[in-house]
């Protein structure tokens, strides 16, 4: 097995070289970014947000994406999962945060994780705190690579090689809050978005439509969605300590 892999290696060498790289990125914001300060402080007797996002209306009917490379692993088509809803209309993949948190609990120690499998990225979206790392890998036999960019100016983050299975590297993030959005170049319909925020308030609704943001500080916030396809939306909401608000939102289907 071991000759196996350093064979794989050595055919995708070339591209690996060519890929592994970090190009500066600009500074610029985009307009749904976190305050630029944040003070991390011990929260006791925090308050929950334990809510849901579901679609109104039916979401459109989407056309399978087709494969146009290594149709023999990834197979001819793979479900389009823009809009990914359940049966009471729960929507996922919607990336929930709080817009103007100014102190509160500390950074996630542990990395994210954005995998390359079955001819996807998984998570499709997720948040992240700025300058947190983020585990790149691979489940699939054949090469992907992994290309962030800040998805307002399209400048380059980096752009990682995965030539074959079980092959992971893992990069920091930027240091300023942006969106940024992840493709492959090897698989141009493969795409993810990670929101990168100065606070780690922030959660990814599951496929019922639920998220939970635990150890909030009482206070009265601005509560916003992102998705997608369906836009941003935004509400106030009022966190009392030790007790648990159950906002529900709703996004129109577009």
């Amino acid at each position: 097995m071991l000759n196996g892999i350093g064979a794989a290696a050595s055919r995708h060498s070339v591209f690996a070289r060519a890929c592994v790289a970090v190009v500066g990125v600009g500074a610029s914001l985009v307009t749904h970014q976190a305050l630029a300060s944040y003070e991390v402080m011990a929260v006791t007797n925090g308050g929950t947000i334990d809510g849901s996002v579901t679609l109104t209306g039916a979401a459109p009917g989407q056309a399978a994406i087709k494969v146009s490379k290594n149709q023999d692993y990834c197979g001819q088509t793979i479900p389009d999962p823009a809009y990914t809803v359940d049966s009471s209309g729960g929507l996922a993949n919607v990336i929930v945060y709080l817009k103007d948190i100014t102190k509160g609990k500390a950074a996630p120690a542990e990395p994210l994780a954005l995998v390359n499998t079955k001819c996807m990225f998984s998570p499709r979206v997720q948040g992240a705190m700025v300058s947190q790392q983020v585990k790149i890998s691979s489940d699939d036999t054949v090469l992907h690579n992994t290309h962030p960019q800040n998805a307002e100016t399209n400048a380059t983050i980096f752009n990682v090689a995965l030539p074959f299975k079980g092959f992971s590297v893992t990069k920091p993030l930027p240091t300023m809050p942006m969106m940024i959005k992840v493709k492959c170049d090897a698989h141009e319909w493969m795409h993810a978005w990670i929101m990168e925020l100065d606070h780690p308030y922030y959660a990814t609704t599951s496929a019922d439509g639920h998220f939970t943001i635990k150890d909030v500080p009482p206070g009265t916030y601005t509560l916003a969605v992102w998705h997608e396809v369906a836009g941003e939306k935004s509400a106030p909401v009022v966190v009392a300590a030790g007790q648990t608000v159950k906002p529900k939102i709703t996004l129109a289907a577009k």
